[in-house]
């Protein structure tokens, strides 16, 4: 074989356990060379990837910390419309989200006639008469209330009287004179009080309650001949069975807001004629004790259970006589209540034998 073949069948030597070659050409240590500057590349981007990695984190962090700051912000400015609105735009996000709240609504009222824009502020309760619900009476009669003061303070005669002749087709009549008639008096405007009184007084003649009312409010405009006089006319135009009723509700607003010594004298007028109303007693008692007259209730309680009425009316007065002496008496005074009671239950057990 000559040298030639022999050196192109040259066996090609390697050693494959320690991973490298004998037999290699300029295209292996260009494949190499490629390889090695792919993994040089992949070492070298690697922190740079552990970096945007770690920036990527941090951004994430900070932009969560930024939108939570911002919906903290939106959560503050939602707070501070709802506690404390301060323009037109609050109060109707406000409306918006309660519409039914005559609170709400009144307080946007208020807001315009602050800046006096009071057509405005005409219109925003008109608006609201619009949205309210119609099951919410009590909250459409705020409403009205709210825009009869309003057309009272700043409108004219023919806009009030349109707004009440609206206001009584729209709602309870009694309650709506009654409104007028606060209305009046805290506008101090007596004539047009006088008058809507009269007209009470002749539309609701068998209403307890309106002739009430309308003698309260002439004892806050400290007329208290006036009240007395409603008293008068209640009584002539009430039938009998409510004048015991009336009297004693009566006696109860003059001892607030007229005069403690012809509350009771009311009182004791009505005690007179009927002793056995336990239910007058208890009235009169309770006055008593709430403005501070203990001695008098004191006195009232005894001269009750003198009386010789059915067990369970007495054991009433017992038991308020006894309450009072508990919490206002003396060790002394409470035994003189059980001793009383005592006798009384002697009587009725020597009454049956």
């Amino acid at each position: 074989m000559s040298k030639k073949s022999m050196h192109n069948k040259r066996p090609i030597l390697s050693n494959e356990g320690f991973g490298f070659e004998w037999d290699v050409t300029p295209n292996y240590f260009n494949k190499n060379n490629s390889e090695s500057e792919d993994s040089d590349k992949d070492e070298d981007n690697e922190p740079n990837k552990k970096k945007m990695r770690k920036l990527n984190k941090t951004q994430q962090r900070e932009e969560q910390k930024q939108e939570e700051l911002r919906l903290r912000k939106v959560e503050e400015e939602l707070t501070q419309i709802e506690t404390n609105p301060q323009n037109a735009d609050h109060f109707d996000r406000l409306v918006l989200s309660n519409p039914n709240s005559s609170f709400i609504w009144i307080k946007y009222m208020a807001c315009h006639l602050q800046a006096t824009e009071v057509e405005k502020a005409r219109a925003t309760a008109k608006r609201a008469l619009s949205i309210i619900d119609t099951r919410e009476e009590q909250e459409k009669l705020n409403i009205w209330t709210a825009l009869l003061n309003l057309e009272n303070l700043y409108g004219t005669k023919e806009s009030f009287k349109q707004t009440m002749d609206e206001a009584l087709r729209s709602n309870d009549e009694y309650q709506i004179y009654i409104k007028i008639l606060d209305i009046f008096a805290e506008s101090n405007k007596l004539k047009e009080l006088e008058e809507l009184i009269t007209k009470i007084n002749r539309k609701f003649r068998d209403s307890l309650d309106a002739y009430l009312h309308c003698a309260t409010v002439y004892f806050k405009l400290n007329k208290p001949g006036k009240a007395r006089f409603i008293l008068q006319k209640a009584l002539s135009n009430l039938p009998t069975k409510s004048h015991v009723t009336m009297i004693s509700r009566f006696a109860l607003v003059e001892n607030s807001d007229g005069s403690p010594e012809e509350a009771q004298t009311l009182f004791e007028h009505v005690l007179t004629s009927y002793p056995s109303r336990i239910d007058v007693w208890s009235l009169y008692v309770d006055m008593l004790i709430k403005f501070n007259r203990i001695d008098l209730a004191r006195h009232a309680l005894e001269r009750a259970t003198i009386q010789k009425l059915a067990p369970k009316k007495m054991k009433s007065l017992f038991n308020k006589w006894m309450m009072l002496e508990g919490k206002y008496g003396t060790s002394e005074s409470v035994d003189k209540v059980k001793e009383c009671m005592n006798n009384y239950v002697d009587l009725i057990l020597k009454n049956k034998k």
